[in-house]
């Protein structure tokens, strides 16, 4: 359509007009036999008609005009066929009725027909019983019908902007919606894509290259507009392309939105950071009171639990801010980066912090602890020590016991944490993973538990919890390994 376009322009236009103009005139007046020569009366039967012999003028006028009009109307046949506007059925009956009087007329001017036809015009004839087979088609097949009138409409009334551009990247078409956009009161039509749309992506596109969408800011009188704009190439059924067609949305609500989105996140990790760290420093301060405490004074029994009690919630005041500060780094990061972990030394670290932080625990490793890597992060630990501090702080067992086993699999590694202590109903094994729940009749937030299902998730892994025996439960965490480790 693009190089059709090229012959499409007012030059061309003009010079058939003037080329056909003066036959026009020569038609009604012909003051010397310029067109008609030789003019007689001749009688067939009843009837006497006047026949008159073409000059070569009037043969060079009339040729020039069926060649253009056959080049014309082949355009449109051959257009709306490639575009698949047109059916078979429509085709069969357009073709026809457009071609057939034209080949008509020019073989009764030019003496082709194989019979004598004296005194008889067959072009009016046949013109008449094309054009009735164009209507015929018009009506039959509803070539002009509201199907079309409607695609028009919809176009100029959608809340998109609308840009048809061809091959050397002119702006063909273009709605309302488009103007406004872009605030422009001068017509699109005619002006070059790149006028509007600068960047490299838009080069491709005109080129026939990938059409993605990309966004555009623009500087208005109302200030900074962003234009969303998606893009797609459209070509015939024969693959040749005729053009790009572009659809602009304004997102400028959206994207404000997300920057307000984006300054609020920012500035509740700063009071979460903030607060975690001041909130520690008081409970250290605390801490460190009650052992000084201890240390100072002849505790009698009664005031021996007051201490410990202190220290007991204090410690764990302390291990919530550390998973607050796990989880909200989960929740506040848009997309997890995950790289190669080993987790043999992490593992093994969390089980020495256990040990270490409960005496009356006892930790046992089964087996060894497979040397593989996964795809996670530095926060895989997290899993681990929230596990093992939710065997510990939960166990009511006289000898509380933790277990930790690794068995790898073809491409996956599971670890499970077993405890003997009261074990969770199985009508709550699928809910302690959810945010506020805690499995048991405690008083903490249920935030470790939530905490390792998110991460888990975030790796592609799975967590599950089941019953132990005698008593207990075990938690299965698995997560799937690097092939090469």
């Amino acid at each position: 359509m693009g190089e059709a376009r090229k012959w499409v322009n007012m030059k061309n236009a003009s010079f058939v007009i003037v080329l056909l103009v003066p036959v026009f005139v020569w038609l009604f007046t012909d003051p010397v036999p310029v067109l008609f020569q030789d003019p007689r009366l001749v009688s067939i039967g009843n009837f006497s008609v006047i026949e008159h012999g073409n000059s070569s003028v009037y043969v060079l006028y009339l040729s020039a005009f069926y060649v253009i009009a056959t080049i014309g109307l082949s355009y449109i046949v051959y257009q709306t066929w490639t575009d698949q506007s047109l059916s078979r059925g429509q085709t069969a009956i357009l073709v026809p009725g457009i071609f057939a009087p034209m080949l008509l007329s020019v073989a009764q001017t030019f003496q082709f027909l194989p019979f004598e036809s004296p005194g008889t015009i067959l072009t009016p004839t046949s013109f008449s019983v094309g054009m009735a087979a164009v209507g015929y088609a018009a009506f039959r097949y509803e070539i002009f019908d509201t199907k079309a009138l409607a695609r028009s409409r919809t176009i100029d009334n959608m809340n998109e902007g609308y840009l048809l551009v061809d091959t050397d990247g002119k702006i063909i078409d273009a709605n309302r919606r488009a103007l406004t956009l872009l605030e422009t009161a001068t017509p699109l039509t005619g002006t070059q894509i790149s006028t509007l749309f600068t960047c490299q992506e838009n080069e491709n596109m005109i080129e026939g290259g990938p059409t993605p969408t990309f966004e555009k800011s623009l500087d208005t009188e109302t200030g900074t507009r962003t234009l969303e704009v998606s893009t797609a190439n459209f070509a015939t059924s024969h693959g040749q392309t005729l053009g790009t067609l572009f659809v602009m949305r304004d997102i400028t609500a959206r994207k404000d939105a997300e920057r307000q989105l984006v300054k609020q996140r920012d500035n509740i990790a700063f009071l979460n950071q903030m607060l975690r760290h001041d909130i520690r420093n008081h409970l250290q301060g605390i801490l460190g009171g009650a052992n000084l405490l201890a240390e100072e004074i002849d505790m009698t029994t009664e005031k021996s639990e007051y201490l410990s009690m202190i220290d007991e919630n204090a410690e764990n005041a302390v291990d919530l801010t550390k998973s607050a500060r796990d989880i909200a780094n989960v929740m506040l990061e848009s997309e997890t980066e995950l790289e190669p972990v080993a987790l043999e030394p992490i593992l093994t670290e969390e089980v020495k912090r256990v040990r270490n932080s409960y005496e009356n625990v006892t930790v046992e490793v089964e087996g060894a602890i497979p040397h593989v890597s996964v795809r996670a992060n530095d926060m895989i630990g997290s899993i681990f020590r929230n596990l093992f501090e939710n065997a510990v702080k939960h166990n009511d067992s006289d000898r509380p016991k933790v277990t930790l086993a690794a068995e790898e699999s073809d491409d996956h590694l599971s670890i499970s944490v077993a405890d003997n202590g009261p074990g969770i109903p199985d009508e709550m094994k699928d809910q302690i993973f959810t945010k506020g729940e805690t499995g048991l009749n405690s008083e903490s937030t249920g935030i470790g538990l939530y905490l390792v299902r998110s991460l888990v998730d975030s790796y592609d892994g799975s967590v599950t919890v089941e019953d132990n025996e005698p008593r207990g439960s075990i938690f299965t965490v698995t997560i799937p390994t690097l092939e090469n480790h």
